[in-house]
């Protein structure tokens, strides 16, 4: 087997996700919680999700179940909100202290964590902390016109999410299985994931030519689904795993789709270790976390950027 020299790796800065005991201290209270979200979703002080003015005044009132509600105002319009108007909290009757140690549990958690765990940890019933996850998947989802096409050199791979059947290996999927397909670009280390129809060449193509640039280089396996890649818009290398999982080239670099391999060993320890079942319908929703949780597995305070998106 030949030899390669190591290449250095890139200096990452040395910084952790805040322990659940500095979390709490810091969002120990309501006014806390507010007061962290009005500096996330108006930096430049609260405006009117109506009107979008910025004569605004702040007041308590007296809630339903006794406890003071924080309000705004909008003096041309007369508009009350809260807070949490048009956010993924809005119509909740969660504390945003629970809100805030739910969305610190998912982002920290490495394999994600269950609805089960978050009910135990949250004290609240199945019911609530399913729905609170779910919310929490939603604003991790990207949006999809403000996304940058991937460049560089792009894996691409496929995996299969579902049921075992006997008799079937491999590509040979059963019809309690679902196909799904990752990309990741070498460069940046992100990815993105998608649930498809079918594994055909249509479909990948497609997928791919919306999230990548034209010109890249596509390292793939050689599933034949990939092989309208040799004649398109974008340089092809393949590998053929029966006999290699690196395929080295001649003062070029080494072609693999060990990131995308990397993604598949992640998400499927996840599913089938903590969550155990995903319904077809909500697997989109659950790739959204892995994805976000990925992307953002350097990030210093991943909550905020939760936070950010949840408007």
């Amino acid at each position: 087997m030949r030899q390669r020299e190591a290449k250095p790796r890139a200096h990452k800065p040395n910084k952790t996700q805040p322990s659940i005991f500095e979390v709490m201290q810091r969002f120990a209270s309501e006014e806390k919680c507010i007061a962290h979200l009005e500096r996330i979703r108006w930096p430049n002080g609260p405006r009117c999700p109506r009107c979008g003015g910025d004569r605004i005044s702040k007041f308590e009132a007296a809630g339903k179940t006794g406890k003071n509600r924080y309000l705004y105002e909008c003096m041309p319009c007369s508009y009350q909100y809260s807070i949490t108007v048009g956010t993924i909290f809005h119509d909740s009757h969660m504390s945003l202290t629970r809100w805030f140690v739910a969305i610190y549990l998912i982002c920290s958690a490495k394999k994600g964590i269950s609805a089960k765990e978050l009910q135990r940890q949250l004290s609240v019933s199945y019911k609530t902390a399913w729905y609170m996850a779910h919310r929490i998947r939603l604003a991790m989802q990207e949006d999809k016109d403000f996304c940058q096409k991937f460049s560089g050199i792009v894996e691409s791979d496929e995996t299969y999410i579902g049921g075992k059947q006997k008799g079937l290996g491999g590509r040979a999927v059963s019809k309690n299985k679902v196909p799904v397909v990752a990309i990741k670009e070498r460069t940046s280390g992100k990815i993105r994931m998608m649930v498809l129809s079918d594994v055909s060449s249509t479909s990948l193509a497609e997928f791919i030519r919306e999230n990548v640039q034209p010109g890249s280089e596509m390292h793939t396996d050689q599933f034949p689904a990939y092989r309208w890649l040799d004649s398109s818009e974008f340089a092809h290398g393949s590998v053929n795993h029966s006999k290699t999982y690196v395929n080295y080239r001649e003062n070029d670099e080494p072609v693999h789709t060990n990131g995308c391999e990397n993604v598949w060993s992640l998400l499927k320890r996840g599913i089938f270790g903590v969550f155990h079942k995903v319904s077809v319908k909500y697997l989109p929703l659950y790739l959204n976390e892995f994805e976000f949780r990925f992307n953002n597995r350097d990030d210093f305070n991943m909550m905020d950027r939760v936070l950010e998106t949840c408007f």
